[in-house]
């Protein structure tokens, strides 16, 4: 266990330099809501990235691979867990998980799919808002905004979530380092993100 905990240290650790962090705003809450309303309209994104998750006395290491197109996503997850590789593919309706026997399994939530098929417990349909930098349809109270305007910590359904380190992509600041907790049912993801498009390119 001592070479899985320290494993995912380095994993959260490493990643691509970022490029320095922009002068604070004056007014973060405007900034915010003008931030807010360019990042709604990003319909097409796709990212690469690497996730340690702890579960208990459970942790993965697991390769991201995250295609989003309006309410379409496909998702590949690449690591140690019992079912290999699989993929989710689904939308606003339901979702379908392909593991690496070539089974396929559906439901109506992501999150709970892949709990059942693999034991890992993300909360998938929040990441898809977080990742991008954004709070929630659910949210329901206001999130803490870091001096540059942008999101830096929310509660969300009981998820912790606190934004480590941001990127430019495409002249917009998006996250490349995010931590999400869940402290009350030991849980927690730390997602770092090697690469990001925006588009259908």
């Amino acid at each position: 266990m001592k070479k899985v905990l320290l494993c995912l240290i380095a994993l959260v650790a490493s990643g691509c330099a970022s490029l320095p962090e922009p002068p604070p705003v004056a007014h973060p809450d405007r900034v915010w809501q003008q931030r807010r309303d360019v990042l709604t309209r990003i319909a097409v994104w796709h990212l690469s990235g690497r996730l340690a998750v702890r579960n208990g006395p459970e942790a993965w290491h697991i390769n991201l691979d995250w295609q989003q197109k309006g309410d379409d996503y496909q998702i590949t997850l690449n690591g140690p867990f019992g079912a290999g590789k699989v993929k989710l593919i689904g939308n606003a309706t339901g979702v379908a998980l392909h593991d690496s026997d070539n089974q396929t399994f559906y439901a109506d939530n992501p999150a709970t799919l892949l709990q059942e098929r693999t034991g890992v417990i993300m909360p998938i349909e929040g990441l898809r808002y977080w990742i991008v930098g954004l709070d929630s349809p659910q949210q329901t109270t206001p999130p803490k905004l870091d001096p540059q305007g942008r999101l830096a910590a929310l509660d969300d359904n009981h998820w912790q979530v606190s934004f480590r380190r941001y990127t430019e992509v495409s002249g917009l600041q998006l996250p490349e380092k995010i931590f999400i907790a869940r402290p009350e049912q030991e849980i927690d993801v730390r997602l770092v993100v090697d690469e990001w498009k925006l588009g259908a390119n």
